[in-house]
């Protein structure tokens, strides 16, 4: 497991790229790896603008995919469901928002309280086939 603190936005790049290596030392392809890149860059770019600072964990898990796990202690998202079907957008991300994390990859979890943090479990299966099994 590798853990990356986001406290500036040059860790952003710092966990995409680990996350890159990780993809591809496990055999993903360039459209998964990138589809993995660019969710790590969203979620640790809300962390950075949302909450000022967290985590990523990167979990590889060899015949299985790679876990990402986000993680805050900002203000918490107060209508989840509503920014998960785009319906409230921000102009601070890459324009995908975690509504285009969900849909990039192939497992997603959220759950936020308010003044206590955010807490984002996504997957990328190896296999997309694969179906859904929890790590």
């Amino acid at each position: 497991m590798y853990r990356v603190a986001i406290d500036y936005e040059k860790d952003i790049y710092v966990a995409s790229s680990i996350g890159k290596k990780v993809a591809e030392e496990l055999g993903f392809d360039k459209i998964q790896q990138t589809k993995l890149v660019v969710s790590i860059m969203e979620l640790a770019r809300n962390i950075i603008y949302y909450a000022t600072k967290g985590e990523i964990f990167i979990t590889p898990v060899p015949a299985y995919g790679i876990e990402i796990l986000a993680i805050d202690q900002g203000p918490g998202i107060k209508e989840i469901e509503k920014v998960l079907k785009s319906q409230i957008r921000s102009k601070k991300g890459l324009g995908l928002g975690l509504s285009g994390v969900q849909r990039l990859m192939d497992e997603f979890e959220i759950t936020s309280s308010e003044n206590v943090g955010t807490r984002i479990r996504a997957v990328k299966w190896l296999n997309e086939r694969q179906g859904n099994y929890h790590l």
